[in-house]
């Protein structure tokens, strides 16, 4: 199969909201994993841009495929609703902490509130010295 067939499946609002919310569950695992663990507040930034909402699922999912020979095979041979959940589960286990440090390097990962509330309140003050 060519990788714009695996695209066209991985596409699919099912595949992808699957896969979306099995990374809850991953993301619930991570957030009451031990503080211990290696790369800790990594993986919990990132499990945090889970919960908001804030991940790409369409692009979680194309990453997840990518990187998992054995899920690129299913899809291959009897298509996305034939990946198994704990296929998925594990995929998106191994590829947790690559995405979490992808985060935390671009500054996507840590939720900032008061950074958050001072580009609303520029917004705003923007928008109303617009309209006078």
């Amino acid at each position: 199969m060519a990788s714009s067939d695996i695209i066209a499946e991985v596409s699919k609002p099912e595949f992808y909201t699957r896969v979306s919310f099995i990374s809850l569950k991953v993301a619930q695992n991570v957030a009451s994993e031990d503080a211990a663990t290696a790369n800790h507040e990594n993986r919990t930034a990132y499990s945090s841009r889970i919960f908001r909402g804030d991940e790409d699922a369409l692009m979680l999912s194309m990453h997840l495929v990518s990187s998992n020979p054995a899920i690129t095979a299913t899809i291959e041979a009897e298509g996305g609703d034939a990946v198994p959940d704990g296929d998925i589960e594990f995929a998106l286990a191994t590829i947790w902490d690559s995405r979490a440090n992808a985060f935390a390097v671009s500054g996507g990962a840590v939720f900032d509130p008061a950074a958050l509330e001072a580009r609303v309140i520029e917004k705003v003050d923007r928008a109303l010295n617009d309209a006078l």
